[in-house]
């Protein structure tokens, strides 16, 4: 099959819809089928392209949320998804590019599906700023487009069970499950930690790894203002904090003002090559967050072997077995979330043991397998 992969935010950016685009296309490529990617895009990203099978339209960027771009001319992909003779058009955006998409497939009279990425009215702040009254109006017009949007796809994905049933009480229907699958031999327990801990002078000290990018609704203040009491029980702990973001000042000002702004290390931004290193560095990972339709730093984490502690909140609390192969927290608690800490650093070796088996129920060839059952039911 011709598959036409439609996405808002694409390479040179990373995220978590990047990063499950390019493990379902490596997938299926090599199922034999093709995949297209159609993005938008900087006038330097679309000049520096190379890759064949992708292809930039020209964007601006949305204040708000420089990460993503608003496509000027998205419907200028209709033409090549013509020329290509495209199967199935995959929607993983439902802005400009999104919208262009839902044109491609009835242009073409093709299967059309969307995967619901992203939980957009959790993020109205980014328009609407902290006022609670029109923070709540943007947050009822989200909804309200995403049912408009996501009603006009054939087949509506959720990363999750608790996704769908979110969806489905918006009224959007039509909605499967597939999870966005990670790589397993790429995150495996054996990973060497030594040049992370190197480079970071870690030998001597426990790690808490937070792995991603910095935004305020992935809620790391619960984790700043747990910090004290997770070094009353481990006074060698050191907080490693992996990526970038818009929030990353405010963050760092945060942790000095609570008096721990030297136990705690931003890195900025890390070279994806160096992804699985930095897991393997860690004693615990911390997910805090309150945005996740899946999380695949959850599942990356738990295929590297180390414990996660959690926010028992939406695709997190779904993903993890408190005490099991995880720990959960209460993502507003932060003394639950330094107990879960503490708990997670000096967790055994089972529970270690059951994250990895857990993470290989998520592989991305498991998950690639649901998608093209999905694909074929359709074409």
């Amino acid at each position: 099959m011709k598959i036409a992969f439609y996405t808002d935010t694409y390479l040179p950016n990373r995220d978590g819809v990047v990063t499950a685009i390019m493990n379902f296309r490596r997938a299926l490529e090599a199922k034999g089928h093709e995949v297209f990617i159609f993005a938008s895009g900087s006038r330097k990203t679309k000049k520096e392209n190379t890759d064949p099978h992708v292809f930039f339209h020209l964007a601006a960027p949305f204040k708000p949320y420089p990460q993503y771009k608003i496509a000027l001319f998205p419907f200028l992909s209709i033409p090549k998804v013509k020329q290509l003779g495209i199967d199935i058009v995959h929607s993983h955006g439902m802005a400009t590019m999104g919208l262009a998409a839902d044109r491609a497939a009835r242009t073409l009279k093709v299967p059309y599906f969307g995967t619901f990425h992203t939980l957009i009215p959790h993020a109205t702040h980014y328009v609407a700023g902290n006022v609670k009254p029109i923070s709540k109006a943007t947050e009822r017009i989200a909804w309200e487009y995403l049912k408009w949007y996501y009603n006009r796809c054939d087949v509506s994905i959720a990363p999750s069970n608790v996704i769908r049933s979110l969806m489905e009480e918006h009224g959007i229907r039509n909605v499967q499950v597939v999870p966005n699958g990670i790589d397993i031999e790429r995150f495996n327990p054996k990973v060497d930690s030594g040049p992370i801990r190197d480079w970071w002078n870690l030998r001597k000290k426990k790690v808490i790894l937070h792995m991603g990018r910095l935004v305020l609704e992935k809620n790391l203040e619960v984790v700043i203002n747990s910090a004290l009491l997770v070094l009353e029980e481990e006074p060698d702990a050191m907080f490693l904090i992996v990526g970038a973001g818009p929030a990353a000042t405010y963050y760092k000002h945060l942790a000095d003002k609570k008096g721990v702004g030297n136990r705690f290390i931003f890195t900025g931004f890390v070279e994806d090559k160096w992804i699985p290193n930095y897991y393997a560095c860690a004693d615990a990972v911390v997910v805090p967050s309150k945005f996740e339709t899946q999380g695949l730093v959850t599942l990356e984490a738990m295929a590297c072997g180390k414990p996660v502690a959690g926010a028992d909140y939406l695709a997190t609390g779904e993903t993890i077995r408190d005490g099991i192969d995880g720990f959960l927290f209460n993502p507003d608690d932060p003394e639950e979330c330094a107990e879960k800490i503490v708990m997670a650093l000096n967790s055994k070796r089972k529970l270690r043991t059951n994250a990895r088996k857990t993470a290989e129920m998520y592989s991305i060839e498991r998950c690639t397998e649901r998608l093209l059952a999905l694909y074929e039911e359709m074409v």
